[in-house]
């Protein structure tokens, strides 16, 4: 089957849609990605697969974006580039991520003048999540922006779809009880494993420890910002080390530009700056290498309908990096980390301090809960268990729109 994928970023670092690519490619689809060039030069070459780029600055599209409530000019752009991409390349089914792709889709199958079948994949509770975005704050960028309107939108965007990938039966649930039309049978369930062919956790560069001591080494991995409780990770970790918990805490990923003040003031506390190193950004292929002079990993996400979603991909990294996990009490990441014992849960600063000075010391459980993590994702959490969720939805697609 010919298979569009319509993603609104430049591919290459988007490691969900590029192994649900890789999965359907193996699986004898032809695939054809419509995506976007914000920069001049080269991107690199995805294997089989044919991609078509709209060329748009990343500024222009994000003011594109940011008027797509009152000024719907990007779902335009989209549905005129998408009813082309289906004629040009004979697309017979379109997979469209996020949900504010749905309508564009929709309107460009329906420029095509085809019958296209149409699978959304829900990436993250938009609806919910765009509220958080700093661009969405302030009077004047609210009243631009009106973020809410997605909430009375997500109806209608995920009813222009045949079937519907949600990141865990919990975000399936809700959206159930909330649209009570929607059949269960129109879901399917593709969590952010990893994909154990493309990933060698023992090819490791050797670093150099930032760190001059032997203390543990706390590692964070990924976007920095309140909402995600780095903040109050920072607060308790000074506590322990003022209690005589000496530890250290490594921080890899980009700061919010609005939560970059703060944090730099944090860090940068006498009491604990030799105790904290950030690093903005590295290539994933290091990622194991700086993982491997880690002990303890931390998801410490606020509890919200966003982080109620599903488990975010570097949960399942951690594990599959035998490191004991600690999260907080976000459904769906609590309840892996309790029903495989690869881990600690907590509530609030308060308790992750308790959890914080068990694994601290206690060298023995976090080598054993690491152990444990691995074993779920070798034997039951990665693509090549849950790729059927995915295959199926497509094979046979003409008895899925009977």
């Amino acid at each position: 089957m010919k298979i569009g994928v319509i993603v609104d970023n430049e591919l290459n670092n988007d490691i969900r849609v590029l192994r649900e690519i890789k999965i359907l490619r193996d699986h004898g689809h032809d695939i054809f990605v419509l995506c976007l060039a914000c920069r001049n030069g080269p991107y690199r070459t995805v294997e089989g697969v044919i991609i078509k780029r709209i060329r748009l600055q990343r500024r222009m599209k994000n003011l594109l974006f940011f008027f797509m409530n009152l000024l719907p000019v990007y779902e335009l752009i989209w549905s005129d580039a998408i009813k082309k991409f289906i004629n040009l390349n004979g697309i017979e089914a379109l997979h469209v991520s996020d949900l504010y792709l749905a309508k564009a889709a929709h309107m460009g199958i329906v420029k095509s003048l085809k019958k296209i079948f149409m699978v959304l994949d829900l990436h993250e509770n938009y609806p919910f999540t765009v509220t958080t975005y700093n661009w969405t704050k302030g009077f004047l960028r609210h009243l631009i922006a009106q973020p809410e309107k997605w909430k009375k939108k997500e109806g209608e965007y995920l009813h222009y779809a045949d079937k519907i990938i949600v990141l865990s039966s919990d975000f399936r649930d809700l959206l159930i009880s909330r649209y009570a039309d929607l059949p269960e049978n129109s879901f399917a369930v593709f969590p952010n494993v990893p994909d154990l062919t493309q990933v060698n956790i023992s090819a490791k560069e050797p670093l150099k420890n930032p760190f001059n001591n032997d203390y543990p080494v706390l590692f964070y991995y990924g976007v920095i910002a309140e909402r995600r409780g780095i903040f109050d990770t920072i607060k308790v970790f000074k506590t322990l080390s003022e209690e005589g918990f000496p530890i250290n805490f490594l921080l890899i990923g980009p700061v919010d530009k609005k939560d970059r003040k703060l944090f730099n003031k944090l860090i940068s506390d006498k009491n604990i700056a030799c105790c904290i190193h950030h690093i903005p950004w590295i290539d994933f292929s290091q990622f194991w290498s700086w993982l491997d002079i880690c002990d303890i990993c931390i998801a410490p996400f606020h509890k919200n309908p966003q982080h109620e979603s599903g488990v975010a991909n570097k949960v399942f990294d951690y594990m599959l990096g035998k490191k004991p996990v600690i999260v907080s009490d976000c459904i769906p990441q609590k309840r892996l980390i309790e029903n495989y014992n690869c881990g600690m849960v907590f509530t609030d600063q308060n308790d992750l301090k308790e959890v914080l000075k068990e694994l601290y010391s206690n060298p023995l459980k976090r080598k054993t809960m690491g152990e444990n993590g691995y074993r779920a994702i070798i034997y039951e959490y990665n693509t090549g268990i849950f790729k059927d969720n995915l295959l199926k939805i497509y094979n046979p697609v003409n008895e899925q729109t009977d």
